[in-house]
C-alpha cells in the first residue's frame, strides 16, 4: 500500500516517461509487456548510485534489511515489518497480518526518509 503522495509521483513518471502506456501499464515495464528484470534494474540502475554514494558492494537482501531498519527504526510494529517483508514466521504472531492502516504508515516512514535523503544529497557541494 502506498500513500497518495507516492501514487501520485508514480503517476507523473509514469507520464513523463511512457506518455502512451495504456492505464494499467507497468509503472517500470520490461519487455514484451512484462515487469522490468530486478537484476537488470540492480546491476544498471540501483548499484551505480549505490557506488556513488559510497556504498561499493549492494545486494537484494541488503535493501530488504535496509527497509526493515527503517521502519524499526520509525516505530513501525513488527507484524506490518513482518508482512511488508513477507516474513510468515515469527515466534510471537504466527498468523498476524498489518491492516490498511498500518500499511500506509509504514510507506510514509520510509517515503519521509527518502525525501530526506534525496534532500540531504541535493544540497551537499559536488565532488570536485
Amino acid at each position: 500500500m502506498l500513500t497518495d503522495e507516492q501514487m501520485q509521483v508514480l503517476r507523473e513518471y509514469k507520464e513523463k516517461n511512457f506518455p502512451d502506456a495504456q492505464p494499467n501499464a507497468w509503472v517500470l515495464p520490461g519487455k514484451r509487456g512484462r515487469p522490468i528484470d530486478l537484476g537488470w534494474l540492480m546491476s544498471k540502475h540501483i548499484k551505480p548510485l549505490a557506488r556513488k554514494v559510497g556504498v561499493p558492494e549492494l545486494r537484494w537482501h541488503a535493501l530488504r534489511h535496509l527497509n526493515n531498519s527503517l521502519m524499526l527504526n520509525e516505530g513501525v510494529d513488527v507484524k506490518t515489518r513482518m508482512d511488508r517483508l513477507g516474513h510468515t514466521h515469527d515466534r510471537v504472531n504466527i498468523y498476524s497480518h498489518a491492516g490498511d492502516q498500518a500499511q500506509l504508515e509504514a510507506s510514509k516512514a520510509i517515503w519521509q526518509k527518502l525525501k530526506a535523503a534525496g534532500s540531504e544529497r541535493n544540497h551537499q557541494p559536488a565532488a570536485p
